[in-house]
């Protein structure tokens, strides 16, 4: 592997300016005047204002002082912060109490060398605490000066317009300039942006800030739920964020049901039409008694299953609904398979290589590629489907899958693609699929792995695989994205124009719900499989 680039000290000046430049490219009309007169003011920094500004944007917080903020590239450190005081955008030795440049900028030594007086062994925590209940009269002189960041909120509002979500920041853009990231030139046009409306830049803000209240504090109580739930945006048009709004309110939902408050819970859960909100509902009134009531939401699912997940879990819950209802719930009958058993000395290596291994001493050629195998293939044969020019589904240059590519209706919007694809596969088979690997080659997408395969492997598949079934597994695929992207069998086996899927299991090892749900599609389909159960010989 090539070493990788060197960055330039400026590297993350560079990237600040993508915001800049995507915001006023797209979104100009939904800025404020205040926020076009920040972005003008910005270009009129020098450069060194500039960097020293994105570096203060890109910290925790609007408190700094000036000794902790020197950097090299950026020269005269004075002139800088001058230059952003006098543009307004950062406020010099503001006026503040002791209170709070204790508790934002000094650590417990200096707060101790400050007031001697406080108990030496107290946290920090409590030393504030003990300030604040004192009448400070003397003079502070602090050795540095007090940067307070104005308008800091910026940069969330940069990040939102160009990346419409709430976990992509400035890191995206290194792995791009690293080259560890490489997408595909999806089409991109303004008439096709994310945003349609300020109120809709606003919502997916207010969205941000309750995750990262989230994010802050992974066992919120009641009360603070209470309060976060308040923060929640009214319902919004926009069909991406509304989604978001609603996965929000089914985790506020779910942390309400960790504390038995079921009213709250069912009360969110009944706004929300994303999964598993059904699911949490029947639980709920499970865990209610309301027998009736669960036994209404789970036939809805059963007869409107918004995928295949839930109507597994659908299926799951009726069995409970009717043992509650004193009636016999039928056993689920596990699809039968072939199975294998193997003595194998697994010292020297894992057990799915030892198998490889046995079976290339009969004759195969094996690989070992789990869910590569199929994703990859399906990954190639979709992929003009996958980056086709859906509105709302990429919004910037650095997405490695569509923003909808796990929502209900990815299908739907993308028929035509997906049908085209499925004839180009039945008529001229797998090796154009090579081709293509070897012209997309690292790009991006969400089912190509780019390591294990070879020609080898696009040729036995032509050789080996009916058409027809590819395209009947690849059905399966369509069917439920996220559910039958895993599960997939170890080994592939290939020998004479034939091939078999192989389940590896080492000893204690047994079948998982994700394997189990593709022995029934493969037993649907006749598919070649077969579990190879592993003993150890010593």
């Amino acid at each position: 592997m090539p070493p990788l680039p060197t960055l330039p000290d400026d590297y993350y000046l560079t990237n600040f300016r993508k915001l800049t430049s995507h915001a006023l490219e797209w979104y100009a009309d939904l800025l404020t005047d205040e926020e076009r007169r920040w972005l003008a003011d910005f270009d009129r920094l020098s450069h060194g204002g500039q960097c020293l500004l994105v570096r203060l944007l890109s910290r925790r917080g609007n408190w700094f002082r000036s000794d902790k903020a020197e950097y090299k590239e950026i020269g005269d450190q004075q002139q800088a912060l001058s230059e952003l005081a006098a543009l307004g955008f950062v406020t010099l030795n503001p006026d503040a109490d002791i209170i709070t440049l204790a508790e934002k900028l000094l650590t417990k030594a200096e707060i101790l060398a400050l007031f001697p007086t406080l108990p030496k062994q107290s946290r920090k925590e409590a030393l504030l605490a003990q300030l604040s209940q004192q009448i400070i009269a003397k003079e502070i002189e602090l050795p540095f000066s007090v940067i307070y960041l104005n308008q800091g909120e910026m940069i969330e509002l940069l990040l939102v317009l160009f990346f419409a979500n709430t976990h992509q920041d400035f890191s995206q853009f290194v792995l791009d300039d690293l080259g560890l990231n490489n997408f595909e030139r999806y089409q991109l046009s303004r008439e096709r942006r994310f945003f349609q409306d300020r109120e809709q830049v606003e919502v997916l803000r207010k969205l941000t800030h309750i995750q990262s209240l989230y994010d802050l504090c992974p066992k919120p109580t009641p009360t603070e739920l209470d309060e976060w739930q308040r923060l929640l945006p009214e319902p919004c048009e926009h069909p991406y964020i509304e989604r978001k709004r609603q996965h929000v309110m089914n985790q506020l939902a779910r942390d309400y049901e960790r504390h038995q408050a079921f009213a709250p819970a069912l009360m969110l859960y009944r706004q929300t039409q994303v999964m598993p909100t059904r699911e949490r509902q029947a639980r709920i009134l499970d865990k209610q008694q309301q027998i009736q009531a669960m036994r209404d939401i789970v036939t809805e699912m059963l007869d409107t299953p918004l995928n295949h997940s839930e109507l597994e879990v659908a299926q799951k819950l009726n069995q409970r609904v009717l043992r509650l209802q004193g009636q016999k719930a039928p056993r689920t009958i596990k699809p039968a398979h072939k199975t294998l058993h193997l003595e194998l000395d697994l010292s020297q290596q894992r057990v799915e290589l030892a198998v490889k291994s046995h079976f290339e001493q009969l004759g195969y050629q094996v690989y070992y590629l789990e869910n590569q195998f199929l994703n990859t293939l399906f990954g190639l044969t979709f992929w003009d489907a996958i980056f086709a020019p859906v509105e709302g589904a990429f919004i910037n240059r650095y997405q490695h899958r569509p923003l909808d590519l796990y929502h209900d209706d990815f299908v739907l919007k993308r028929q035509s693609y997906i049908e085209s694809a499925i004839a180009e596969l039945m008529n001229d088979g797998v090796k154009p699929l090579w081709l293509r690997w070897q012209n997309k080659f690292s790009i991006a997408n969400p089912f190509v792995f780019w390591t294990d395969c070879d020609e080898s492997l696009f040729e036995l598949t032509e050789q080996s695989f009916p058409r027809a079934l590819l395209v009947d597994l690849f059905k399966v695929q369509l069917s439920d994205l996220k559910l039958y992207r895993n599960g997939m069998p170890d080994l592939i086996l290939f020998k004479d124009g034939e091939f078999e899927w192989v389940e590896v299991k080492g000893p204690g090892d047994k079948l998982q719900d994700n394997q189990w749900r593709w022995i029934e599609q493969f037993s649907r389909l006749n598919v070649p499989f077969s579990v190879c159960y592993v003993n150890h010989t010593v």
